[in-house]
Parts: structure tokens; sequence; C-alpha cells
């Protein structure tokens, strides 16, 4: 028993693969006399197997590959992955420890035979781990009487080599945490983007130095508030972002994601602030913790987007206005010279049938088409003047009292003159369509979808203008014959700029403006704006609803 301690303590006081094979070694010389030894492992880390060879002199190379032929074959018996003489002398390595070597060889160079081998499997807890082989030159080197001890020592190496290889395996991951987290560290040090990161209460726990400058201008020291809730420091502060910052942060903690929403960092004075996109995520832990561990938070400067944005509509401010000038004047002369054709129309006397139609007949569909494209130009110039009104909150509405009716008849007219292929209707169910609104942005609303309705149903068909009554609202539909709208684009068609990208919406004109510019009126109205699809399964219905009253005075209806 004294015996086995001795042995025990050797192999506990290894502290890599190699004292435990001089530990195996030394114990093994004290029962036996070999040539040499041979340690085969089940490989890790990918690789199949290791082979470690040991002799204690020289030995020829017909005996290294006999060994080696003979270590495969006893492999190939045990619970072992297949394997090849040729692929263990590729893979052997050979350690030659000068503290086992004999101190005087039995011959310059060791013989060419084996004539005496034991093989015993390494196993941990019933798995076999490797295999254990001793060789020798002479026969009956190896006594049977000590093969029960051989194998308790076998034991104690195979649980000291697992033990090693645990270890090693260990401190690779250790290692391999140690690299990637310091690789962390360098790419959030080098990111052009503010990020911080929060534990379970909304404290700062990490940021990279973009986002300690943005704290820095808050005149916050994040190394001297560490574990302080972004929400009381925001509490403290009068800087009215940080407030901001700090409800996402809470946001996100609850388990929400936020996307690029804005955050205006710099003065509300400067022509352009310091703006910035804010995207934040909740860290979740396990399905034990429901609850968020943290959040994530990305700030990304989008200011030189917001001063293009800005140079952008102006542009198109100032080349809407110098549009409208002419345009004017198109208008004008085009609706003088419809009347006058009217008039000498109405005076004239009616021709008996079959007689051709005066002149002016002609001429005065001709210029019903002409103010019609007209009507559908100011809409697009509209359109553009409003898209810089709309991003920068000056969308003015300018109440009168009108009959909705009247309105809508007067754009299913101008719509019907501008084609020959569509049957225009216009539906009523109500009596009473009085209302107070802007007349001529709930015009350009109306004309915007009909455009559209018109455009989309190139085969023709029936476009439908209905007028319902919904409680205190009034609700205007419009249905068409078209190719509708799939379902993957509905949640971007009240986008600016945006157009269906597909085979089958390339051939149609459009600046991607109207219905984003027909929400922004009808939601400054107090209304709502949507999308049906048509229930036979083809086509679109657009709606809207209008308040017939203002649910604030005029003078607030600025959006």
């Amino acid at each position: 028993m004294e015996y086995l301690n001795t042995i025990g303590k050797r192999f506990v006081a290894a502290n890599d693969r190699f004292q435990v094979h001089r530990a195996l070694l030394a114990t093994l010389q004290e029962l036996y006399s070999f040539s040499a030894c041979a340690i085969l492992l089940k490989g890790q880390y990918g690789d199949p197997f290791e082979l470690s060879i040991i002799p204690r002199y020289p030995l020829s190379a017909s005996f290294l590959q006999e060994m080696i032929q003979r270590i495969a074959r006893a492999a190939n018996i045990i619970d072992f992955p297949s394997v090849t003489p040729e692929e263990l002398a590729v893979a052997a390595y050979l350690d030659a420890p000068d503290d086992l070597a004999l101190m005087e060889p039995q011959s310059p160079l060791g013989g060419s035979e084996i004539g005496d081998f034991l093989h015993l499997p390494l196993a941990v807890e019933d798995r076999i781990i490797g295999l254990l082989s001793l060789f020798h030159e002479r026969e009956g080197v190896f006594d049977t009487q000590l093969l029960q001890l051989t194998r308790i020592i076998a034991d104690y190496a195979a649980i000291a080599l697992e033990n090693m290889r645990l270890r090693e395996r260990e401190q690779a991951l250790w290692r391999e945490a140690e690299f990637e987290r310091r690789r962390l560290e360098l790419i959030i040090s080098s990111m052009a983007e503010a990020l911080l990161i929060t534990n379970a209460q909304g404290a700062i726990v990490s940021l990279n130095r973009f986002a300690e400058q943005l704290f820095q201008q808050a005149q916050i020291d994040t190394r001297l508030e560490r574990g302080i809730p972004l929400r009381q420091l925001a509490a403290r502060s009068n800087v009215p972002w940080l407030r901001e910052l700090a409800h996402v942060v809470d946001q996100a903690l609850t388990g929400q994601t936020i996307k690029n929403q804005e955050l205006i960092i710099g003065e509300s004075n400067e022509t352009v602030p310091l703006t910035l996109s804010i995207s934040a995520a909740p860290l979740n832990q396990d399905s034990h913790h429901p609850l968020p561990g943290g959040a994530v938070v990305v700030l990304n400067d989008i200011t030189d987007r917001k001063q293009i944005e800005k140079l952008k509509d102006e542009f198109v401010s100032v080349v809407s206005h110098e549009l409208r000038t002419p345009l004017t004047a198109i208008k004008g002369y085009t609706q003088h010279l419809v009347r006058r054709l009217e008039r000498r129309l109405r005076h004239q006397p009616r021709g008996e049938r079959g007689q051709p139609e005066p002149p002016e007949s002609y001429d005065l569909r001709s210029l019903y088409i002409v103010q019609s494209q007209a009507e559908h130009l100011e809409r697009l110039v509209s359109d553009l003047l409003d898209l810089s009104r709309v991003q920068w909150g000056r969308l003015d509405l300018q109440y009168t009292s009108f009959y909705l009716a009247d309105l809508l008849a007067e754009q299913v007219r101008l719509a019907q003159a501008n084609t020959e292929q569509h049957i225009i209707q216009l539906d009523l169910q109500v009596q009473d369509s009085k209302v107070i609104a802007d007349r001529q942005r709930i015009a350009q609303v109306v004309g915007n979808i009909l455009d559209n309705a018109v455009k989309y149903s190139p085969q023709g068909g029936h476009v439908t203008v209905r007028l319902e009554r919904t409680g205190d609202d009034f609700l205007v539909s419009i249905s068409d014959e078209g190719i509708g709208v799939s379902p993957e684009y509905l949640d971007h068609i009240f986008e600016r700029f945006y157009r269906v990208r597909n085979a089958a919406s390339r051939q149609y004109s459009g600046i991607g403006l109207g219905l984003y510019v027909a929400r922004a009126i009808v939601e400054a109205h107090g209304g709502h704006i949507g999308y049906a699809s048509n229930q036979r399964g083809m086509g679109s219905t657009f709606y809207f609803s209008l308040p017939r009253t203002p649910h604030t005075s005029p003078e607030a209806n600025r959006l």
C-alpha cells in the first residue's frame, strides 16, 4: 500500500503531460526492463490520436517500424478509432528524456526485432482513452505476475493524463477567451459609433471612448459615476438628450428592441444640430431569467446625412417654387379658355342627330386634358414643396368650410378627363358632407390617391370613390382594379420616395411622395390613412378619415 501511495504522489506532482510520462516510465523501470515505451491517446481538438514513443536508447528503424505496426493492431482490437500504421508513423512523436536513458546501452544501435511486448489499455471510469505499450528485444522479459500491479499503474497514469488534458483544455479555453476579450475591446474602442453597455439596473458597465466623449459634453464623468443607473444621472442633469437616452435604455431593459431612433445632441438653434441615430437591444440571459441582464446601446452620428437631407430639401423647395410660377399661368389661361369655349357652346344651337360636333367640342376636350395634366403637375409640385415642410414641421393648414362631396366630384371629373380606359364613379353615402378643413390640402390627398389608382391599373376598369360617415368623421375610400400591393411592401408604401421595387412597377412613373404627403396632411387634420386589399383579390383600396370639425383650434394645427 505504501508503494502505491508513493506511485500516486509521483503522478499528482506532475504539472504537464511530459512529467506524467516521466512518472510513468520511472515507475515501470522499477518493475521491468524494456527498450521502449509508447503511449497512444485518443486525440482532442479535432486530431484523431496522439502517439508518443520514448526509447531508452537508440533503436533501429526496423524495430520502430514493427513497434508502430503492433500498436496499430492492438489499437484496432480495443475501443479505439480505426488507425493505420502509416498514420501512426506520420503522427508519432519521439521523446528521449535523459534521466530515463540507460547509461550503457547494450549495443551502439538496438536490435531489429521485438522479442517481447505488453499492451495495456488506459481507461478512466470504464472509458478507454488510450493504450500503453512496452517493448523489448529479448523474449520473456515482462513478468505476468506483475500484470495486476502494472494495470494499477496504468490506471494511475490514465487518470493523470486525462486530468492533464482537461487542464490543458481549460487553459486553452481561457487563452481563447482572453484573446477574444482583448479583440472585442479593440473592436469596441476603434468603432466610429458610440457604444455603451449597462447592467440590469441601467448603470453603465462599459463604454468606448466615443461614448465617453458624449458624456463629457454632458459634464458626467462615467468613471466616478459607475454603478449609478442612467435614469438617475439624467434626473440630476439638465441635458435633455440624456433623459431621452435613459428612456431608451429603460425600454431595452424591459425586453424591447429600439432601432434608428433620432437623438438630437446639439443646440436646437443650430442650422443642423448634432444628431445621433440610437439603437438599443436587451442583453438576454437564459430561460431561467426572463428579464434582460442589461442593455447594449449604439449611437451613430447622422449629422452629415441630415445636412445632405436639408440641402436636398432646400434644393427641391427652390425648384418647386420656380416650377409653380409658370404652372400658375398655364392653369389660369387654360381655365380662361375652357370657360370661353363652354359659353360659346352653350349659346350655339344644338345640331340634329348625325351632324358632326362643332370644332369647339374637340378643343374643349383637349383643354380638359391640359387642365387635368396641369392639376396633376401642380400636385407633384405641391408634394415637393410639402416634403420640406413636413420634414421641418412647417405644414400649415388653412381651414375653411366646404362640402366634401363637391370636392370629390371635382376630383373625379378631373381624373376622368385624363383617362379613357377607366370608369371613375362617385358613390355618396351621406346627405350632408359639410366639413371644416383645408380644402386645397384635402383635394391634394384625393388627387394623389386617384392618380395612383389610375396609374396602377393599366388595363383600365372601374375606380370607385366612396364617401361614408363613421361617427363624427367622414370616411373616403378609393378602390381600383389594378395590380394591388404585395404584403411585404405594406409597411413602406407611406414612406417618402418609396416605390415598390418589382418588375411590374418599373413601367410606372412617379417620385414616391404622393402617399407620404397624403398621410402627413390627413394626420395633421386628426384623421387616419390606410390600405386594404380588395375582397376579390385584385386591386387596392386606400381610405382616409376626416373629422367634420377640427379636434383642436385651427391655429394649433401646424405639423
